[in-house]
């Protein structure tokens, strides 16, 4: 019987976080790349507001119904192959829309992507992160992993930009043809760099004789009956409602926020390439340095719940400083960066340090791929209509719209302050589960 050694967190403990954060940066980069290259999708599909907000409707519908089942199928495989086989079927996708860039080829990609970046693959992330370090790194762990996404989606969309530029002086549509390009071959480049680093710290764990999957002694079942005893299992617990909620409405004040990117163009006539550089540094790059910062501060405070609180809360002042500000002073170029980079460091950390929540409901390690799926089958249903009703309100009242827009994200911003609330008073009781009485 291997010797069980203290847990420190390796080298190989943190390029294995790395490995999982580009993996995961690389594949919503796709789905998402209107965040980025918005105008570019509309010249590459031909499409209206709407009609690209659709997009992310059937992407959406992806999630409400994907995410939970797939995170239970994400607790009975292995992570590592969850995680490196959908990142290689998502780089397939990109050249799948490169051979006929229309509508119609992407709203087929767009359908496929539910079954390569949401099925088993986002399951298979939070799994994989669970097995690396017990629960109480669990904020350092989802909060390394969340900036090393950041890095990633920064490194890569920073380095479009020009590429973009570059190629759409034919037309934008051909910027977004090389884009894909690009994104399809970094597919499999991180798909098989992750593979060996996920390989060489599970080597070192069984050296160690870690593991942090059986942290509440009870033997995960197998076959149908195990699938559905971790159903049963995990919608008990308080957390993962609450996580739901608070997901719903950080990724839902995310998703108004990423609408700066349209605002900076029409209402302030910034220029297209300018609008999709300070996006990026908007997100991906505060979310580098603000979801690690954010994850160390969760296990320092004892849990994520009470920093999520406060980052929403100041995310939502910063979407009322776009609303409160006149436009010239919102044109004075110094101040709108930091408005901005500000909202993207408190936003882009809260949703990486959310992750820990589960942990800090003391969710079982078994359940925990199952768990993350049902709250995220909760918290990106903005994802069904956000987007779609967003691109009807700028179809229909043109700059008008950010007004809701951005109420909108103030909204339900403050919604997932008031689940973290409620969550806090539960824990404070010592009441996790439905049904248990406090202690």
């Amino acid at each position: 019987m291997i010797e069980k050694k203290p847990f420190k967190l390796t080298a190989k403990v943190y390029l294995a976080v790395i490995a999982i954060g580009l993996v995961n940066s690389i594949v919503f980069t796709i789905p998402y790349i209107k965040y980025t290259f918005y105008y570019g999708m509309i010249e590459m599909t031909g499409c209206t507001n709407a009609q690209l907000g659709l997009l992310m409707t059937i992407y959406g519908l992806g999630e409400l119904f994907g995410l939970p089942i797939g995170g239970v199928f994400a607790d009975k495989v292995d992570s590592r192959k969850g995680l490196c086989f959908s990142c290689a079927a998502t780089g397939l996708l990109c050249f799948l829309l490169v051979a006929k860039p229309c509508y119609a080829t992407t709203a087929l990609v767009w359908f496929l992507l539910i079954f390569t970046s949401l099925f088993i693959f986002w399951g298979a992330i939070f799994k994989g992160l669970r097995e690396l370090a017990p629960a109480e790194y669990q904020g350092r762990m989802v909060g390394f992993y969340s900036g090393a996404s950041g890095l990633g989606y920064w490194i890569v969309n920073t380095a479009m930009v020009p590429v973009y530029d570059h190629y759409s002086k034919t037309t934008d549509g051909m910027g977004m043809v090389a884009v894909f390009v690009f994104f399809g071959v970094l597919c499999f480049i991180y798909a098989i760099a992750a593979w060996f680093l996920i390989g060489m710290c599970r080597k070192e764990q069984q050296e160690n004789g870690w593991d942090f999957m059986t942290d509440d002694g009870v033997e995960a079942q197998q076959g149908f009956a195990g699938f559905m005893q971790n159903v049963r299992d995990v919608i008990k617990y308080k957390s993962v409602w609450v996580f739901g909620a608070v997901m719903f409405g950080t990724y839902g004040v995310q998703i108004a926020l990423s609408y700066t990117t349209s605002f900076f163009t029409d209402v302030l006539g910034m220029t297209v390439t300018f609008g999709a550089f300070l996006s990026v540094m908007r997100y991906y790059g505060m979310q580098a340095i603000g979801a690690p910062i954010q994850g160390i501060l969760s296990d320092k405070l004892g849990g994520a719940s009470r920093v999520v609180s406060i980052a929403n809360v100041l995310t939502a002042l910063i979407l009322v400083g776009l609303l409160v500000l006149p436009t010239e002073t919102l044109k004075i170029v110094p101040l709108l960066i930091c408005i901005v980079l500000l909202g993207g460091f408190f936003n882009s950390g809260a949703y990486g340090a959310m992750f820990a929540l589960n942990t800090e409901g003391q969710v079982p390690a078994r359940l925990f791929a199952t768990a993350v799926g049902v709250s995220s089958g909760l918290g990106y249903i903005p994802d069904i209509f956000e987007h779609t009703m967003f691109g009807i309100w700028l179809d229909k009242y043109g700059n008008a719209a950010y007004t809701g827009i951005f109420c909108f994200g103030i909204g339900v911003a403050l919604m997932a302050v008031v689940a973290l609330i409620y969550f806090r008073g539960q824990i404070k009781k010592g009441s996790y589960v439905f049904g248990q009485k406090a202690e």
